[in-house]
């Protein structure tokens, strides 16, 4: 598909997923504004854009603070007209015990995984919806299908942008908006690096490259496909998840328990 004179919003821009998928819509031909939490990265990333994609663009913004998106977004709707494809690829990750993480932090992870797209689209969607047209695509994770072990608040965050995903498929449609939701398995980037070594502790034949997630979601939006999963064995695992959820739920249990944390005293 050919990107060009396409303005794309991409969020989580500085670094892995987020940086791979800029760059590959830029040679696409696309005006790509790329934001993130830190300015150095950001500005690594403007290197790599400007020689094949002049008029793109950085923004530094925090998608867990309402304020600084409403603000994001009017300055990308001032500048640029219009917001084509929004892909809402920020996102912050724990492996711990739910009752020994502390609630700021579960509070954070949802504060940036869910509601950092809750505010992006809907600052995003009047604009959308006055020109009849427009892809919202949303980075999930097979954590929003399948809940595992000692991800909690990761998999809630996640399971609620899928709810919002499917939700926001009926009521956009009709209106010539597109949503997309890609749930990856585990991706070999610094975010999943933070916790790769916490049980239970994911197969390396499991774990993906995330030029392969920006390439999934590239798909997506050429296809106007609804839901992404990768790779393809976890697809197939989250298709017998939804046909057999008790046998699953048994099984998976099964497999994890080994890796059951005893909690601290006190707890």
């Amino acid at each position: 598909m050919n990107f060009k004179d396409y303005v794309i919003l991409i969020t989580g821009a500085s670094r892995g997923i987020g940086r791979s998928l800029a760059i590959d819509c830029a040679r696409r031909g696309a005006t790509v504004i790329g934001c993130a939490r830190s300015q150095e990265h950001l500005k690594e990333v403007l290197k790599e854009l400007k020689p094949i994609s002049p008029k793109s663009a950085v923004i530094l913004c925090d998608v867990a603070d309402r304020r600084q998106v409403q603000t994001m977004i009017g300055k990308i709707l001032t500048d640029f007209g219009r917001i084509d494809i929004l892909i809402n690829n920020a996102g912050m990750g724990l492996r711990q015990p739910f009752g020994e993480t502390p609630l700021q932090t579960i509070e954070e992870i949802m504060s940036t995984n869910y509601f950092g797209a809750v505010y992006c689209i809907h600052a995003a969607l009047p604009s959308m919806v006055a020109r009849g047209s427009g892809h919202i695509v949303n980075v999930s994770s097979v954590a929003g299908i399948i809940g595992t072990l000692n991800m909690a608040g990761y998999c809630a965050s996640k399971f609620a942008m899928n709810g919002l995903s499917e939700s926001l498929y009926h009521e956009l449609k009709p209106l010539g908006i597109s949503v997309s939701v890609v749930c990856p398995g585990p991706v070999k980037t610094e975010f999943n690096r933070s916790f790769a070594q916490v049980p239970p502790i994911s197969p390396a034949s499991l774990i993906i490259p995330a030029e392969a997630v920006a390439k999934a979601i590239i798909k997506a939006i050429e296809k106007r496909r609804f839901e992404a999963v990768l790779p393809w064995w976890l697809a197939l695992a989250c298709w017998f998840r939804r046909a057999t959820p008790n046998f699953f739920l048994a099984a998976f249990h099964r497999a994890l328990r080994n890796h059951v944390i005893t909690y601290k005293k006190g707890h």
